[in-house]
């Protein structure tokens, strides 16, 4: 009974050692083998990384294009467009143009959701920005400085004082959406060598899952202590 129980032991922990040595050596190579060009969806593996949450409940509509940011992520209708360096403050429609802001940039699309460009510093748009408005047409910015009015062209701002701004206010996500982002974050979000990463540094297995691997290292330097001094008798 012992013995067998010894043997099982053994096996475990010599299949353990396999699968971490294994995804080691994948990672060495990750970059040679693409890896990260890997997508995983297991249903598993998806609820296991509890993806299937989504990260975000309101959004801004303009020109019946969805706007909402995913951890730093721009996605417009569900689709990831950008990359945020700050946070998405809200957007305004001008005409043909869409504005959204963060603290201290605009960032243009047009009506079909293609991306124009950003304007900065560089382009005169006033800093430290809070929120984006319309009055009568015009483009608002609200920041700490005070209330900038700006042209439809967004080349021109003054300091002003307003009443009445139509401020950019979020919206609830509508549930198609949330599904649609949910797929969205099932396709990109989970890598194979963040799979293998996890593996490795023992994260995939919870809190316990760091000490059960730094249990196997330890355990192969005592077989490897144990191999050397062998050979030294031996000799």
């Amino acid at each position: 009974m012992l013995k067998g129980i010894k043997v099982t032991a053994i096996v475990i922990i010599c299949l353990l050692m396999l699968i971490w040595l294994t995804c080691t050596l994948l990672l060495n190579h990750a970059r040679d083998l693409k890896l990260d060009q890997y997508k995983l969806t297991t249903p598993w593996l998806l609820e296991h990384y509890q993806l299937t949450v989504v990260p975000v409940e309101h959004g801004w509509i303009l020109a019946e294009l969805l706007f909402l940011e995913i951890d730093s992520q721009l996605y417009v209708n569900a689709e990831p467009e950008l990359r945020l360096n700050r946070p998405l403050l809200g957007g305004i429609l001008l005409e043909d143009i869409i504005a959204l802001a963060t603290d201290d940039n605009l960032i243009l699309f047009d009506t079909e959701g293609q991306y124009i460009g950003t304007l900065g510093a560089a382009e005169l748009i006033p800093a430290e920005i809070q929120n984006i408005g319309l009055h009568h047409g015009l483009p608002v910015l609200q920041t700490r400085s005070g209330m900038w009015q700006g042209n439809p062209i967004l080349d021109d701002w003054q300091l002003i004082s307003l009443q009445g701004v139509s401020w950019s206010k979020s919206i609830p996500v509508p549930e198609s959406s949330l599904h649609e982002l949910r797929q969205q974050l099932e396709a990109h979000n989970i890598k194979l060598t963040t799979l293998l990463e996890d593996i490795c540094n023992g994260r995939f297995f919870g809190e316990k899952g760091r000490w059960l691997i730094d249990a196997l290292l330890l355990l192969i330097m005592v077989l490897a202590l144990r191999g050397m001094f062998g050979l030294t008798d031996k000799s």
